[in-house]
C-alpha cells in the first residue's frame, strides 16, 4: 500500500524534481567557485526542489481528490507517506551532495577539467553548503505543504472553538518563518561578496535551522489533522 503512495507521489512530481536535483549535481561537480555556507545557486534549487515537491505530490486536482480518499488506506497513512516521500528525496539528495564533496569526487573533477587551485585546501570545508541546502529546501518544502493543505483541504468546521485557534496558531507560526525567510534571502544577497566565516554557523542556524526544526515537528500533526478533517468533492 505504502508503495503505491510513493509511486504515485513521484508519478506527479518526478518530471520536476529530477531535473533540479541533476542541476545541482551537476553544479556541485562542475562549478568552480568555492561553495560556501550560504550559495546562490544551491539555495535557488534547493528552494525549488522543496516547492515542486510539496506542490506536485499534494496537488490532487480535478476529480482524483475525490477517488484517492475512497481508497482503501487510512487518510493519516496517506499523508505520512506523501510527506515522507518528500522529506526522504531531500535527505536523499542531501546526501548525494555530501558524498561527491567529502568523498572527493567535486575535487578530481575540478583538479581534472579546470586545475582548480582551491583544492585539496578547501575540500571538506565545503561541506557546509549542505546547510544551506537543508535549511532551504526544507523551509520551501514545508511552507508550500501548508498553503497546498489550508487552500485543498478545508475541514468542515473552522471558525469556532479549538479549531479556529489552532489553525490561527499555525498560521501566525508559518508567517514567522516565512519573514525570517525572506529575511534570509538578504544574507544570500550580501554573502555573495562577503563570505561566512566559521564563527557566523550559530547565526546562520538561527535563521534557517530552528525555523525549519519546528516545522517539521509541526508538519505531521497538522497535515493529519487537515486530511482527517477536509472537504471532499462528491
Amino acid at each position: 500500500m505504502n508503495r503505491i503512495i510513493l509511486k504515485l507521489a513521484f508519478r506527479e512530481s518526478g518530471i520536476y524534481i529530477v531535473p533540479i536535483i541533476l542541476i545541482l549535481i551537476g553544479y556541485v561537480l562542475f562549478g568552480q567557485d568555492p561553495l560556501r555556507y550560504i550559495d546562490t545557486i544551491v539555495t535557488l534549487f534547493a528552494v525549488l526542489l522543496g516547492i515542486f515537491l510539496s506542490w506536485r505530490s499534494f496537488a490532487d486536482y480535478g476529480n482524483v481528490r475525490a477517488f484517492l480518499f475512497s481508497r482503501s488506506y487510512s487518510p493519516t497513512r496517506f499523508f505520512l507517506v506523501r510527506w515522507l516521500f518528500g522529506l526522504g528525496t531531500i535527505t536523499v539528495t542531501g546526501l548525494i551532495l555530501a558524498a561527491i564533496i567529502g568523498f572527493g569526487i567535486r575535487q578530481s573533477v575540478q583538479q581534472a577539467l579546470f586545475a582548480n587551485g582551491w583544492y585539496p585546501m578547501i575540500r571538506f570545508a565545503e561541506l557546509g553548503v549542505l546547510m544551506c541546502y537543508s535549511f532551504s529546501s526544507l523551509l520551501a518544502y514545508h511552507t508550500t505543504l501548508y498553503f497546498m493543505l489550508t487552500n485543498r483541504f478545508r475541514p468542515p468546521v473552522r471558525r469556532y472553538g479549538l479549531s479556529r485557534w489552532l489553525r490561527l496558531l499555525v498560521t501566525v507560526f508559518l508567517i514567522l518563518y516565512g519573514v525570517i525567510f525572506l529575511g534570509s534571502i538578504v544574507m544570500i544577497v550580501i554573502n555573495n561578496s562577503i563570505p561566512i566565516l566559521w564563527s557566523g554557523i550559530p547565526f546562520v542556524f538561527l535563521i534557517f535551522g530552528i525555523p525549519a526544526l519546528v516545522q517539521i515537528l509541526i508538519a505531521p500533526w497538522f497535515g493529519i489533522y487537515c486530511y482527517k478533517n477536509q472537504e471532499i468533492e462528491s
